[in-house]
């Protein structure tokens, strides 16, 4: 049984393979699917992975599960051996999550149904939209605050709301 330790980023991958008697070898593959292909190539059902959770996490996950024995998605705000780290590399934090791994002293993350990631995703756009309109929002009446006190400045008389004009005549 080996032990894969994977730190995943963006556009590549690093991984350490661990075998039982603590000997490893690092490699880095690019994320595209020549790369997954050639990752999954070399694993086997009696292998386990661990990989650190990021925003790609599920298509990855999606692409090696079927060629693992168990996949550990891992939590790396309680995994705090990463986080304070002092040789903080691509490489130190792959080995680490196989060691870590070996030893089954993971921070594992459950792994959700299709239904609720897309439900997730769903509301994180969601959430985002919400925050812009509010940044708007502020944005404006900033501006408007920004103009009335500039005006006022000049002895200008300036009124920002048609409805606040009624109401004082």
């Amino acid at each position: 049984m080996r032990y894969i330790g994977v730190d995943l980023h963006k556009t590549n991958f690093v991984v350490c393979f661990l075998n039982q008697e603590e000997s490893f070898r690092l490699e880095t593959f690019p994320l595209s699917k020549a790369g997954i292909s050639r990752f999954t190539s070399e694993l086997s059902k009696d292998d386990a992975v661990a990989v650190e959770v990021t925003q790609n996490i599920y298509y990855f996950y999606d692409q090696i599960k079927t060629y693992v024995g168990r996949i550990v998605l891992v939590d790396t705000y309680w995994f705090a051996i990463i986080a304070a780290s002092k040789k903080k590399t691509d490489k130190a934090d792959a080995l680490a999550l196989a060691r870590f791994l070996k030893l089954d002293h993971l921070p594992e993350v459950p792994v959700p149904s299709e239904k609720v990631r897309q439900l997730r995703h769903l509301l994180q756009a969601r959430e985002t939209l919400v925050g812009l309109r509010t940044k708007l929002k502020n944005l404006g009446h900033a501006a408007l605050t920004r103009a009335r006190d500039c005006a006022g400045a000049f002895g200008i008389c300036f009124r920002c709301c048609q409805r606040t004009a009624a109401k004082a005549r």
